[in-house]
């Protein structure tokens, strides 16, 4: 019986003790030259727009701006191919391994839990917009909402890309890290932590942010080794990500917008504009939010793993394994 954070050890050449080192080292190394070269090659079109140079304010992490959104939503999809890099050239063993016990991907949008982890996804950043509307906070400027061109843009490059992100974050934050230590450990544990140490990397360091991003990695982690693969993850984060992306843009300036987005600054990829607050966000109603958010993500990972146990009859502390008879994913030859 393997467990999920154990797919590497399947087969002795993929669970050598240099291959968990030069799977993170492939991944990483790959998103840093490509990340490097999107924002060379976006700064550099933007500066022949005519008139003022917008590159300079491309990076501001304005909610409600399409390019702003959308280069961090591009950011954080570069994850992607940075995670199968990682996997299939770092790791040397077939991709489908990081996707579940199963070695492919799994039909599982109409399970209970499935149903469970996005429901709880939407009341997720409902209840951190409910809570940064009734924060205290101080009464500004009226600011003016985003044009109808603007929320079109915004929702049109949230729906292309956030899935993409999305799937680049889990196979890298959870499925590769996760499998990278559990070629060494039998423990969970640690691999669930060090994919939360991850999220601190590049993001903005203040509670509003801290408390719902390391709670959404801790409830990543447990439905990746609970479920036994990355689609519930998937569906958990992806649903944080859209829902809270519209709802901070289109209430941008208001305490339901603030406490939007310390959702979405806890579901960002590392390093991008969008896993740090806009700097008109009211701390109070961030702050509100994110614990609000952050408790919301774990009754609703609790539902969720109760589900699984009572369809697949577990325990809450077993998951779902690998077969001993199964037979074993192919050797990757070239």
């Amino acid at each position: 019986m393997t467990a999920y954070h154990r797919m590497a050890t399947l087969r002795e050449p993929w669970s050598a003790w240099s291959k968990p080192l030069l799977t993170v080292f492939a991944a990483f190394a790959s998103y840093v030259i490509m990340a490097s070269a999107l924002l060379v090659t976006v700064v550099l079109l933007l500066a022949l727009v005519p008139g003022v140079n917008v590159a300079l304010g491309v990076t501001s992490g304005d909610p409600a701006s399409p390019l702003d959104v959308g280069l961090a939503l591009a950011m954080g999809a570069l994850w992607l191919p940075a995670g199968l890099i990682g996997v299939r050239a770092g790791g040397w063993r077939p991709i489908a391994t990081a996707f579940s016990v199963a070695a492919h991907r799994r039909s599982v949008l109409s399970t209970p839990a499935a149903l469970a982890v996005i429901a709880g996804g939407v009341i997720t950043v409902g209840v951190a917009a409910l809570a940064g509307s009734l924060a205290p906070v101080e009464a500004g400027p009226d600011a003016p909402g985003p044009s109808t061109g603007a929320v079109l843009a915004l929702v049109l490059v949230t729906a292309v890309l956030a899935p993409l992100q999305v799937a680049g974050l889990e196979l890298t934050m959870r499925g590769l890290v996760m499998q990278a230590l559990g070629t060494w450990l039998r423990s969970p544990v640690l691999p669930i932590l060090a994919a939360m140490g991850i999220v601190l990397i590049g993001r903005e360091w203040s509670a509003a942010v801290l408390i719902p991003a390391l709670t959404l990695a801790a409830c990543a982690g447990i439905l990746a080794w609970k479920s036994g693969g990355l689609e519930l993850p998937f569906l958990l984060t992806l649903t944080t990500t859209v829902v809270g992306i519209l709802t901070s843009g289109l209430a941008v300036g208001t305490g339901i917008g603030s406490g939007a987005a310390a959702m979405v600054a806890a579901s960002a990829a590392p390093g991008s504009s969008n896993a740090a607050l806009a700097g008109g966000a009211p701390a109070s109603a961030a702050l509100a939010g994110g614990i609000a958010g952050a408790v919301a993500l774990v009754v609703g990972t609790a539902v969720a793993c109760v589900l699984i146990g009572r369809r697949d009859g577990l325990t809450l502390a077993e998951p779902v394994t690998r077969a001993a008879d199964e037979p074993l994913p192919p050797i990757v030859a070239v």
